[in-house]
């Protein structure tokens, strides 16, 4: 993609994110496909379909479909990666998770706090309770988000509690 096709995929990208926000779904969709048409090497419009039809219309087959898309365009984007890898444990896909998860480590600048995190709820979800410690740990040690070190740090106790049972 050429120079000035990007800026402007940049721009309907950044038009549709402020409709999202604005809570203006249906133009945000409109305009996203749009883009997907236009401009179908921008991963970035690919990855945000997904998350929308993933997180926010809870229709993992289209979400899923996206996120292989945008891993086909550019296979060094982490979002793809974590995002294909959230929607892959919600379908309790253990292992394709964890190879999403991998890849997304592989790659230079990834964002290692959030692969943690969700490497420990892979391996909570699969009552690898000390597995699953490791990685909040380490999510912790590598986060610059106070927000993500709560959540972490919750994740951290309620495995301490899981721990008594299991």
């Amino acid at each position: 993609m050429n120079i000035s096709a990007l800026a402007e995929a940049e721009k309907l990208l950044f038009i549709a994110r402020q409709s999202l926000s604005e809570g203006k779904l249906p133009q945000a969709i409109d305009m996203l496909n749009k883009i997907v048409t236009d401009f179908p090497d921008f991963s970035k419009a690919h990855i945000t379909l997904a998350d929308i039809y993933f997180n926010k219309l809870q229709d993992s087959t289209t979400g899923e479909e996206f996120y292989k898309k945008a891993i086909a365009i550019a296979d060094m984007n982490t979002d793809a990666f974590t995002g294909y890898a959230s929607l892959m444990l919600q379908q309790e896909k253990y292992p394709e998770a964890l190879s999403l998860l991998n890849k997304a480590m592989a790659i230079k600048g990834a964002p290692k706090d959030t692969i943690y995190m969700l490497l420990g709820k892979l391996y909570e979800m699969q009552s690898r309770v000390d597995d699953a410690m490791n990685n909040y740990k380490k999510c912790i040690t590598s986060t610059l988000s106070n927000s993500v070190l709560e959540e972490a740090e919750l994740a951290l106790k309620r495995c301490e509690v899981k721990k008594k049972y299991i």
